[in-house]
């Protein structure tokens, strides 16, 4: 995905470049599924994702982007983590409100839940003004969830804050929080030798990464 979010390309396993795609929308993020197919959550409009095919045909566009009155606001908390599901569809979390969505490959929602924090989230501030040429944008809010994951026993594993917005990203966490795909907790794990910003599943494993002050990857054995 390059800077402005409008173009996305396919590499190979040597990172040779094989294709590319123009997005209909700017994009904050993407997800590639069981299916092959891309998903791009979107920076702008009321659907929050698009759906393309491997040859970067458009299929659909689904979910619903949360109105704050602002479009300023409406991207920044609208903003967030995803990962594939094994059927095709995805699990979504917002910046804000700490939230989590399950689509399904059709667009279909499937249902929604908040990671179980004992840390109070306040509302949001988000606010923007002029300088210039420049658009300058303040974020105060807090993010609960940094990173999500899903393993092959589908459980999500979240990497958990709750830090207001910068010192959140800055920081990392030390938290891991280990549920169903419904939200039910099955386990808390605390690690006590660093934080990380970053967090992905492989098989039987869950890779850390810590990319503040010293590049740091940690593999851990997923019990």
């Amino acid at each position: 995905m390059d800077s402005r979010g409008s173009k996305v390309v396919e590499l190979d396993r040597n990172c040779k470049i094989q294709r590319s795609l123009a997005t209909k929308r700017p994009a904050l993020a993407l997800q590639a599924n069981t299916f092959g197919e891309l998903i791009v959550l979107t920076s702008a409009g009321e659907a929050l994702f698009d759906l393309y095919d491997p040859s970067g045909t458009l299929l659909r566009s689904f979910g619903r982007r949360i109105s704050y009155g602002d479009p300023i606001a409406d991207s920044e908390l609208s903003n967030g983590h995803m990962v594939a599901d094994t059927k095709g569809g995805l699990y979504f979390s917002f910046n804000y409100p700490p939230l989590v969505q399950h689509y399904a490959r059709d667009g279909r929602f499937l249902g929604e839940f908040k990671p179980e924090s004992e840390i109070y989230i306040g509302p949001p501030n988000v606010s923007s003004q002029k300088q210039g040429n420049l658009l300058a944008v303040r974020s105060n809010y807090q993010i609960l969830v940094l990173d999500i994951t899903l393993d092959d026993r589908g459980r999500l594993i979240f990497l958990m804050s709750g830090k207001p917005k910068y010192q959140a990203i800055m920081q990392g966490s030390q938290t891991l929080l280990v549920t169903t795909e419904r939200g039910r907790v099955l386990r808390r794990v605390n690690i006590e030798d660093a934080a990380f910003h970053r967090l992905v599943a492989g098989h039987g494993v869950l890779y850390l990464l810590r990319n503040r002050d010293g590049l740091r990857l940690d593999r851990y054995d997923l019990p």
